[in-house]
């Protein structure tokens, strides 16, 4: 494929995810925040042709943003759609079966792209390369899930918003789900479920942490690695160990501690360590494979945003687009 047939293909796929795409997340949001089967994906982002465009895209310097943007939409869709690999995730999550699975996403890997499964979501997600040392193990944290006191998600935004000089509210749902930040247009419109009630430190953590991410997305107009809107949520969420914080827990930075152990010891786990005392595979594991390392990575860049003296903005286009250059095409 030539470039001028490359930037056609791109701009075709752009006019017909337009409009779809938008519209198949706000639907994704709404399902999710009432617990019903999300709807299927827009048949354009399954089809191999879609990922043959953007791969070709990726390679022409003038094509590479949108062509990497696509191909991290569209690769993980078409991998997770592979006929074994979806017919052992629809399983209740169990050892015996791991293992199966992480064959079968290997298998498709190697068949689409030449690499393991691992290789192929690590380089997407801005963390090839990136090496997880071991960490220590952390206590449970007592209190994590008790009632304390009760706050305002709205109130929670507005504090982020003025801290990192963010234009534009989110959509926040109060749902009984698992909280999760959708982004619709980049820049422009963000759905976020939040837990029903925000009256614990770890319903707090997770409001924040999703409005973390609806900062990413509304700080730039344009698709982050996921390394770094990670980073971006994480850092979001270290508002509650700043003791001046309305939101803030003295279990905060414990808790901290526990998730990035925890990151680690599931990395290692989908790096062949043995998953110890572990009674059945975790829901990342089973659904999120390959983002462990990422959550490890992004504490690293949460750091850099956290010290840098450059408006919010400015550091994040930049450190993006530095990962960007860096992932392997």
């Amino acid at each position: 494929m030539n470039p001028l047939d490359a930037e056609l293909a791109l701009d075709r796929l752009d006019g017909l995810l337009a409009t779809e795409l938008s519209a198949h997340v706000r639907a994704f949001a709404a399902a999710h925040a009432r617990g019903t089967a999300a709807p299927a994906a827009p048949a354009v982002l399954g089809q191999r042709a879609t990922l043959a465009a953007a791969l070709v895209g990726w390679t022409r310097p003038a094509l590479a943003a949108r062509g990497l943007a696509l191909t991290r939409l569209v690769a993980p869709i078409i991998l997770e759609s592979d006929p074994r690999v979806a017919a052992i995730r629809a399983r209740a999550p169990d050892w015996a079966d791991y293992g199966a699975l992480r064959a079968a996403r290997d298998a498709a890997a190697v068949a689409q792209f030449g690499h393991a499964y691992a290789t192929v979501i690590h380089d997407l997600h801005g963390t090839s390369g990136v090496h997880v040392a071991p960490v220590a193990d952390a206590p449970i944290v007592d209190g994590w899930a008790a009632p304390d006191a009760r706050v305002d998600a709205g109130a929670m935004w507005a504090s982020l918003a003025a801290r990192y000089e963010v234009s534009g509210t989110p959509s926040i749902v109060h749902a009984a789900a698992r909280p999760r930040a959708f982004v619709v247009v980049p820049g422009r419109e963000v759905i976020v479920v939040v837990p029903a009630q925000l009256d614990t430190p770890a319903a707090r953590f997770a409001a924040l942490h999703e409005l973390g991410h609806a900062i990413a997305a509304l700080a730039i107009a344009r698709p982050l690695p996921r390394v770094v809107d990670e980073a971006v949520a994480s850092l979001a969420a270290r508002a509650m160990e700043d003791p001046a914080s309305p939101f803030a827990s003295p279990l905060a930075a414990a808790a901290r501690a526990r998730r990035l152990a925890i990151a680690a010891r599931l990395d290692a786990i989908e790096r062949g360590a043995s998953p110890g005392d572990l009674a059945r595979p975790p829901w990342a594991l089973w659904h999120d494979a390959g983002a462990q390392a990422t959550y490890v990575a992004a504490e690293t860049i949460a750091d850099e945003l956290a010290a840098s003296t450059a408006p919010f903005a400015t550091t994040l286009a930049a450190i993006a687009t530095r990962v960007d250059r860096a992932t392997p095409s």
